[in-house]
C-alpha cells in the first residue's frame, strides 16, 4: 500500500473519489500544504523518492483530512484485493495448463471424461437445434430437451458428495471456458489434498532407522526419542509409518541395505554387443561347481573350481579349466585353449580375483597378456552386473549340470535328501576308501563338455533372430572373419610362465632343481628368462632379456636346459609337485598340533604321588606256558589259500581279495568286514591294485553284501 503521495496525486485522489474537503488541483493542494504546515514534520514529509523525481515534496497520507484517508485506504484495500485474485487465477491457470492427463488420478480422470461427455451433448443438441451455447446451456438445466446422458454421467460430472446431479449454469459455462481456453485437461478436478513436505526432523529420526541392522520403526523411534535431536512436535509412531511411505522404494532402503543389494533395486545401463566382432572381447569368471564329485587324486569328496572364458560379441563358450580353486594356472588353461582353437582376444574382461589379478597375467616382463597383446579390463569391485554374460552363462549351464548330481549341495536342495547324501558318501568313503554315489572326475569332465556343448548349439535370446552361439560365429566367419589363432609351437612358448634367474656356471636353478647347458656358459653372471612348465621339469627354455625403449623384453631362445640333479633330490620336482608337498607339510603340522593339544586335555598337568612297583617273579615250579602252536604256525605261512574241511582259508588279505572278486558269493560277514577295513586305508587300496585287483569291483562286491 502507497503511503506518501504527491500534490498531484491527492488532487487526483480528491477528484476522483469525489472528496469535497481537499482540492482538486495540484496548486490548491500545495497552497493547503503551505498554509497548513504539512512540510514542517520530517517524518511525514520529504523529498520525491523513485521514478516520482522532480524534486518536489511528498506527503503521508496521515496529513489529509481523516474522510480523505478511509476513502484512500478502501480504494488501496480494493486494488490489493484485485491484484490478489488476479495473481491466484494466474497461478490457477499454470497449473491447469502444466496438467499432464497422464498423471492424473482414477477420480481425476474419471470426473474428466464425465465433464468432457457432458459438454459433448450440449453441443450437439446447440448444433442439431441451432442454439446458441448459452441457449443449450439453458435447456439442459431446465431439462426440456433429452440430451441422451446416464444419471451416473451427470453425478460424476458434477463432482459433489452424495452424487448430486444439479449442475448450475455458471458452472457449465466456466468448465467450456476451462476447454477451449486450455484443454481437456482442465476439467479434471484438482487434487483433494496437496503433498505435504516431509519435515526438516524426519531425517534426524533416519540416522537412527537407516541402519544395516534394518531396526523396526518402534526401535529407532525409541532411540531417536531418546537422543539430543528429539522434535518439539510430538512424533507417533503412525506420522513415522506415513513418511516412511512417502519416500520412494530406493530411497526407503537405503543404509538399511548395502550399495550391492541396493543396486538391484536401481536403473541400470544395458551394453549393446551387437557392434562387436567375434574374439574383440573374452570374459572370463570363476565359479565353485555346486556338486561334489571325486577328488581325481585321492578320491575324497570335493568342489571343483570351473573357469569358463566367453566369447561376448557371439555368447560362444570357447574354452573352460578345472581345478582345485580359482587360480592363474586355472586362467592360463582356459585361456590358452581359447587363443588355441578360437582366437587371441583384443581384451579380457575380467572381475578382480587372485585367479585375475597377479603376476602371471600382469608381469610387464613375463606376463601372459603383454606377450599375447591382450589388453585386460578388471570390473569394479561388487560389480557383477556388469559381467551379467559371464553371470548368465553360468546360471545357464553349470546350475543345470549340478542339478542332475545326486550330491547337489546348493540351498535350494532339499535338506533332508542333502543331509543323507553327506552322510552316504562320508560312510562309504570312511569304509570302503571310496564312494559309488560320488561321480568320478572323468565322467565329470565329459558332462562339463557335454553341457558346454548343448549350450553353445542352443538358442540364445540376445542374439539377431535366436541363433545359437555356434551359428552366430559361423556368419561372421562366412561373412569374411579370421580369428588370430596361435599355432602349437607357439602355444608352448607363449603359455609358458616365465621367471627372471641369474646363471652360474652354465647353471639355471630354480624351485630347488639344477638345469644345466654349455650354451649357458657365455652368460655367466647374467639374468635370463627361465620358462617352466608345470607338470614336467626335465627341461627348461632360457631366452635372453633385451631392452626396448628402456623397458626389459622377451629376446631369443638361448636353449632348452635339461635337469642335471641337485644334492636334495635324484629326480626333478616340478612346480605341482612341489605345492602338493608343501601343502601336505602344512596339513600335517595342523593336525600333529591338534592331536597334541587334545593329549593335553586328557592328561592335565598335576603333580602326583606315585610308589615304585616291584615286579612279579613267577616260582621255579610253575609250569612255562606254551602259546606257540607249531601247526597253526605252519599253516598262517602258507603262501597259498588251503581248504580245510568246506572252510577256504587265505595266507593273506591280497589272496583273500582275489579269490573275492572272482568268487563274490563266497563273501562272508567276517571276510566282509576284513576287506571293508583294507579299502578304508588308502595304502592298502593302493597295494590291491598295484598287484592286479579289481578294487572298483570288489568296492560293489562289499557294497552289495546284506
Amino acid at each position: 500500500m502507497q503511503h506518501f503521495l504527491t500534490p498531484r496525486e491527492i488532487a487526483d485522489a480528491g477528484k476522483r473519489l469525489h472528496q469535497s474537503d481537499i482540492p482538486h488541483s495540484e496548486r490548491g493542494v500545495r497552497n493547503r500544504a503551505k498554509n497548513e504546515g504539512w512540510a514542517d514534520n520530517q517524518k511525514l514529509a520529504r523529498k520525491q523518492q523513485g521514478a516520482k523525481g522532480g524534486g518536489g515534496m511528498e506527503y503521508h497520507i496521515s496529513l489529509l483530512p481523516l474522510q480523505m484517508q478511509r476513502a484512500l485506504r478502501s480504494e488501496m484495500g480494493r486494488e490489493v484485493t484485485v491484484a490478489n485474485t488476479k495473481e491466484d487465477c494466474a497461478v490457477d491457470i499454470v497449473k491447469r495448463e502444466a496438467l499432464d492427463t497422464t498423471i492424473l488420478t482414477a477420480r481425476q480422470r474419471l470426473v474428466m471424461n464425465a465433464r468432457s461427455t457432458v459438454l459433448l451433448a450440449i453441443e450437439n443438441v446447440r448444433v442439431d437445434g441451432g442454439y446458441s451455447r448459452s441457449q443449450a446451456v439453458d435447456l439442459f438445466i431446465t431439462g426440456t430437451v433429452d440430451f441422451g446422458l446416464e444419471i451416473e454421467t451427470v453425478s460424476a460430472a458434477n463432482d459433489r458428495k452424495g452424487g448430486s446431479r444439479v449442475i448450475s449454469r455458471s458452472t457449465l459455462l466456466r468448465w467450456f471456458r476451462f476447454r477451449d481456453g486450455t484443454g481437456i485437461g482442465a476439467l479434471a478436478p484438482k487434487a483433494t489434498k496437496e503433498r505435504a513436505d516431509i519435515p526438516a526432523w524426519f531425517w534426524d529420526f533416519l540416522k537412527h532407522y537407516a541402519r544395516p541392522q534394518k531396526p523396526c520403526i518402534t526401535e529407532a523411534m525409541n532411540a531417536y526419542m531418546s537422543s539430543d535431536k528429539r522434535p518439539n512436535e510430538p512424533v507417533t509412531y503412525t506420522k513415522i509409518r506415513y513418511l516412511i511411505g512417502k519416500l520412494g522404494n530406493v530411497e526407503k532402503h537405503r543404509g538399511r541395505e548395502g550399495s550391492l543389494t541396493l543396486k538391484s533395486r536401481q536403473a541400470y545401463v544395458t551394453r549393446s554387443t551387437g557392434d562387436l566382432l567375434p574374439t574383440c572381447v573374452y570374459t572370463s569368471d570363476g565359479k565353485t561347481f555346486d556338486a561334489e564329485i571325486q577328488h581325481p587324486i585321492h578320491g575324497r569328496p570335493f568342489r571343483p573350481e570351473i573357469t569358463a572364458v566367453v566369447d561376448v560379441a557371439t555368447r560362444k563358450c570357447v574354452g573352460f579349466s578345472v581345478g582345485l580353486a580359482e587360480n592363474a594356472e586355472g586362467v592360463v588353461d582356459a585361456l590358452r585353449h581359447s587363443c588355441e582353437v578360437f582366437g587371441v582376444p583384443a581384451i579380457f574382461y575380467v572381475d578382480r580375483g587372485s585367479g585375475f589379478k597377479n603376476k602371471r597375467l600382469d608381469a610387464q616382463l613375463t606376463g601372459l597378456m603383454g606377450r599375447l597383446g591382450i589388453t585386460k579390463h578388471h570390473s569394479l569391485p561388487q560389480n557383477s552386473q556388469a559381467r551379467g554374460i559371464i553371470e548368465r552363462f553360468h546360471g545357464s549351464v553349470w546350475n543345470p549340470l549340478a542339478r542332475e548330481f545326486a550330491t547337489y549341495v546348493n540351498p535350494e536342495m532339499d535338506r533332508q535328501a542333502r543331509q543323507k547324501s553327506f552322510k552316504v558318501t562320508r560312510k562309504e568313503q570312511r569304509e570302503l576308501g571310496a564312494s559309488a554315489s560320488l561321480p568320478s572326475f572323468d565322467d565329470f569332465m565329459q558332462r562339463c563338455n557335454m553341457a558346454i556343448e548343448v549350450y553353445n548349439a542352443k538358442s540364445h535370446s540376445s542374439l539377431p533372430n535366436r541363433m545359437s552361439p555356434d551359428q552366430y560365429w559361423q556368419q561372421h566367419v562366412d561373412n569374411g572373419f579370421e580369428p588370430v589363432v596361435v599355432t602349437k609351437s607357439e602355444s608352448n612358448d607363449l603359455f609358458r610362465p616365465y621367471v627372471k634367474r641369474k646363471t652360474r656356471r652354465a647353471l639355471i636353478e630354480y624351485r630347488t632343481n639344477e638345469y644345466f647347458h654349455i650354451a649357458l656358459e657365455e652368460f655367466n653372471g647374467d639374468y635370463v628368462l627361465v620358462g617352466y612348465d608345470i607338470h614336467d621339469a626335465n627341461h627348461v627354455w632360457v631366452r635372453e632379456i633385451d631392452i626396448v625403449d628402456g623397458e626389459e623384453e622377451a629376446g631369443r631362445l638361448i636353449c632348452v636346459a635339461k635337469f642335471a640333479g641337485n644334492t636334495e633330490r635324484y629326480v626333478p620336482v616340478t612346480m605341482q609337485r612341489l605345492a602338493d608337498e608343501n601343502r601336505a607339510k602344512s596339513r600335517k603340522k595342523r593336525i600333529t598340533d591338534k592331536i597334541v593339544e587334545i593329549d593335553e586335555e586328557l592328561r592335565p598337568h598335576r603333580f602326583l604321588e606315585g610308589q615304585v612297583s616291584v615286579p612279579m617273579t613267577p616260582l621255579n615250579n610253575e609250569p612255562k606256558p606254551d602259546f606257540v602252536d607249531a601247526e597253526y604256525t605252519t599253516s598262517i605261512n602258507q603262501a597259498s589259500a588251503s581248504v580245510v574241511g568246506t572252510v577256504t582259508k587265505f595266507g593273506t588279505d591280497l589272496e583273500l581279495a582275489l579269490w573275492i572278486v572272482e568268487n563274490p558269493d563266497d563273501l562272508q560277514e567276517g571276510r566282509c568286514e576284513i576287506l571293508r577295513e583294507c579299502l578304508s586305508d588308502p595304502s592298502e587300496r593302493q597295494l590291491f591294485k598295484d598287484q592286479g585287483v579289481d578294487v572298483e569291483r570288489l568296492t560293489t562286491i562289499i557294497q552289495q553284501y546284506k
